[in-house]
């Protein structure tokens, strides 16, 4: 079915090749993208598409009431029937929408989407275009004090390991090491890089790592080593491997975001983000691995400079996206701390299917100085650790007011204090039992288990919730994220639509249906939804979800030459994250259980500017895993092994 430049054609063939991709295409058109999909239970009053009535051919506008829900009911729409498309037939199904002749069913696609949604209803509310809280209570911070934290005071000394479990080297068994002097950062930069290097033959490569300069990298690690023996370091970080996202601006690295196409200079300035780390002592070994423009929850690259990035715990499993490179690595014991992006779950997704820690701190608390952002409304970074105190650690490190980012400037001071909690006595954890339910039986045997320890344990009171509009969050998340990164990749995907995915192909012709009452009405849909928090946040500390829906797909055949398209895994994988992008709420996915040898993680959601006490329930859920299990791909590191 290839032409004689390789390429897969729809004109000017006959006979059985022109029958097959007609076939296939008609397969591809009725099947993808919601073709076969049917949808049950309400959204609000009624279904999202029984919305759309008609009266003399012209859709009935539903005005709804200002701050207050049509039912407090739980309404997600799942997905049924949803074909997965993946190799050829997705290759076609993509030539076809990207045509002259896809526009049609371009537009058949986003209505049986629902992405019309905010054409047929009428919101009263003010839109709201960035999700950041503008009050706190408190001190606020300043660049120069964003808080006034000794933390080097949580590094605890030396830990007792047991030779028979498997246990994550910490930020603290590097800190310990250096101070003791049994080993050096240039050891340890050495036995990494040697590491990052066999990783990407080992069968099948875990094309974790993008990019790495090994002359800096030795170099930094040299000046650290010096400042050890001189006694100086600079912080609990000096000398610790750290690896950042390919989609943050990192010298002496190529700003790239997964593509072949971007990123054709090497930078010449950090961001805030490298530099903060870079000021820290930390050794930036290179970039990570993403999903192109990270633009999916799978976690995939089909380009050969990037490579298809595999779940240690499984390799024939992804590892989640967008930051899939950088929760693999940490992982795989590669790094202990890895940075990544989060503007629809890409830190948390990732870090539960492989077993990390993550956060998504609140909007405005990190900044993304220094960056082009690809969705500036909804997108968020944070660290993805191996525990809950280096991710608490690396957080404080990195957050805090920057000039060169307006959305920081006006936020509290950052604390530990609620950290600091020994038990859960007199906090009160919110459930939304319905929505928790939605996730596969072993997901929510896991949490439930989780949830049930926290309370017998640790002293937490459970209270029953409602997280209202749930369905229309998620749409209004996706116009959102869909418009943003249309506006923002626009001038660089003109004349390079063909190099992307063809999964992302679709996806921006998607975005370009979008209009401008889509997009003001998502808006008005997150002024709700803030609300909707706001009201339950005044009657529970924190809220409690799974982390995904399901335990780590796995990769089938063709998904690593043409990647693939799956609506229903990837609406269950993320359905549980949507909310803190479009609400700017902080949130923590912890690991709590396995399944078939492969992660189950939750998450802790909180109110904004929390992030310690979203912190603080972390490490209790941490203790109620009795035992991590070591994922098939690991790498011990040798330097710090007594």
């Amino acid at each position: 079915m290839e032409n004689e430049s390789g390429n897969l054609g729809f004109m000017g063939l006959s006979g059985h090749h022109a029958k097959a991709i007609i076939g296939c295409v008609l397969f591809a058109a009725a099947a993808a993208f919601f073709g076969l999909m049917k949808s049950r239970g309400d959204v609000g009053s009624g279904d999202v598409g029984s919305r759309d009535k008609v009266s003399g051919g012209r859709k009935k506008v539903i005005r709804k009431k200002r701050l207050e829900a049509d039912s407090t009911e739980f309404n997600l729409v799942p997905v049924e029937g949803s074909l997965r498309l993946s190799g050829r037939k997705l290759k076609l199904f993509t030539q076809l929408t990207t045509s002259a002749l896809g526009n049609g069913l371009i537009s058949v696609i986003f209505r049986r989407a629902k992405f019309d949604y905010f054409r047929t209803v009428h919101l009263s509310e003010e839109p709201t275009y960035y999700p950041h809280p503008g009050t706190f209570e408190g001190p606020k911070a300043t660049p120069e004090e964003p808080h006034r934290i000794d933390l080097e005071t949580y590094i605890p000394g030396a830990i007792a390991r047991s030779s028979t479990d498997f246990s994550y080297f910490s930020i603290s068994d590097f800190y310990n090491a250096y101070r003791k002097k049994s080993t050096t950062p240039e050891d340890v930069t050495e036995w990494v890089i040697t590491k990052v290097n066999e990783s990407k033959i080992i069968q099948p490569p875990l094309c974790a790592v993008t990019q790495m300069d090994e002359e800096s990298v030795r170099k930094m690690a040299q000046e650290s080593t010096e400042r050890f023996r001189t006694g100086e370091p600079l912080s609990f970080l000096d000398g610790v491997p750290v690896l950042i996202k390919e989609e943050l601006n990192c010298v002496p690295y190529q700003t790239r975001c997964g593509t072949t196409f971007l990123g054709e200079e090497r930078v010449e300035e950090d961001c805030t983000i490298a530099a903060k780390l870079r000021k820290a002592g930390a050794i930036i070994i290179g970039l990570t691995n993403m999903h192109e423009l990270g633009m999916s929850v799978f976690g995939y690259n089909i380009h050969p400079c990037h490579g298809m990035p595999r779940n240690p715990y499984n390799p024939d499993h992804y590892t989640g996206g967008s930051s899939s490179g950088s929760a693999a690595a940490v992982a795989a014991g590669l790094v202990p701390v890895a940075i990544g992006t989060d503007g629809g779950g890409s830190v948390r997704i990732p870090s539960a299917l492989c077993g990390a820690v993550g956060l998504k701190p609140t909007f405005g608390r990190v900044s993304f100085g220094g960056n082009e952002v690809s969705c500036h409304s909804v997108v968020h970074a944070g660290p993805i650790c191996t525990n809950v105190l280096d991710t608490a650690l690396v957080y404080a490190l990195l957050a805090g007011p920057d000039p060169r980012d307006p959305f920081t400037i006006n936020q509290p001071r950052i604390s530990l204090l609620e950290y600091d909690r020994q038990n859960l006595k007199g906090l009160k954890i919110g459930i939304d039992w319905a929505f928790l339910q939605d996730a596969s039986p072993e997901v929510q045997k896991a949490c439930e288990k989780t949830i049930s320890d926290l309370a017998t344990l640790y002293g937490a009171e459970v209270k029953g919730i409602c997280i209202p509009e749930l369905q229309e969050l998620r749409i209004a998340h996706t116009m959102v994220i869909y418009t943003e990164m249309r506006e923002n990749f626009g001038e660089h995907i003109e004349g390079n639509l063909n190099k992307l995915n063809p999964e992302n192909q679709t996806v921006m012709k998607l975005a370009e249906d979008v209009t401008a009452r889509d997009y003001i009405g998502a808006n008005k849909q997150r002024t709700r939804a803030m609300h909707f928090f706001e009201e339950i946040f005044n009657e529970v500390d924190v809220i409690i979800t799974p982390a995904c829906g399901q335990i780590a797909p796995k990769i089938e055949p063709g998904d690593e030459t043409y990647g693939c398209n799956d609506l229903s895994t990837s609406l269950q994988i993320a359905k549980y994250m949507l909310f803190g992008n479009l609400t700017g709420l902080p949130g923590l996915v912890v690991p709590i259980a396995y399944h078939n040898g492969l992660p189950i993680g939750l998450q802790i959601s909180g109110k904004w500017w929390q992030e310690d006490l979203v912190l603080a329930v972390g490490k209790f859920v941490e203790k109620t895993l009795p035992k991590k299990e070591e994922p098939q791909i690991f790498f011990k590191n040798e330097t710090l092994v007594a």
